[in-house]
């Protein structure tokens, strides 16, 4: 059992191996995930979505645009009561990959963009902070043209009355895990060759 759960292993290891991250490629897709507040109030999990591009300039660089929506979760430090803030996003993102040309194609990003936020209380209302972010990321391509999506990052702003408390000098951030699927376009003339390329410089 166990030589069979080896043998699977490297055969399943093997089909990530193969080249894929090329200049020129351009995608489009679709995240879900999660956030976590990092601020003065207790978090609690809330879902986000997000819409993103991503255009291969190197083989270790990519430039990405995203596109997000959805809530940031807290609790009141006195009552533990649950509320959230919805939350806009738009951010430029460059991404460097670690192993270029890899099927499992693992990197690590930078981002900045403006981020819209309404917390869930009547008395206030929404507003504007820049935000800048950093994680890790690990596109597995299934084909060519198709990838699942990992993502972990953190962004910090600078406000800190993403809970609706303006009486603090701390700034909020927040941490993003999702899940997604991206599809590419490609001339397949161009990425044989360039793969053939990538093969004879190794």
């Amino acid at each position: 059992m166990r030589k069979l759960l080896f043998v699977l292993f490297l055969l399943i290891s093997g089909n990530f191996l193969l080249s894929q991250t090329l200049p020129g490629k351009f995608g489009f897709g679709a995240d879900l995930g999660i956030t976590i507040l990092q601020g003065q109030s207790k978090p609690y999990v809330q879902p986000l979505g997000s819409a993103h591009i991503r255009l291969g300039v190197f083989d270790f660089l990519s430039v990405g645009g995203k596109f997000a929506g959805g809530w940031i979760g807290f609790r009141d430090k006195n009552t533990n009561a649950k509320n959230w803030t919805t939350v806009i996003s738009g951010e430029i993102q460059p991404e460097f990959h670690i192993i270029p040309r890899a099927k499992s194609d693992a990197y690590f990003f930078v981002s900045a963009g403006i981020v819209h936020y309404q917390p869930n209380i009547s008395s206030y209302s929404g507003k504007n902070t820049p935000t800048v972010g950093f994680g890790l990321g690990l596109n597995m391509y299934l084909r060519h043209f198709l990838s699942i999506d990992f993502s972990a990052s953190y962004n910090l702003t600078t406000r800190g009355d993403f809970d609706g408390n303006s009486n603090t000098k701390d700034k909020d951030g927040f941490i993003a895990l999702k899940l997604g699927l991206t599809y590419y376009f490609y001339d397949k003339e161009y990425i044989r060759q360039a793969y053939i390329k990538g093969k004879r410089s190794r």
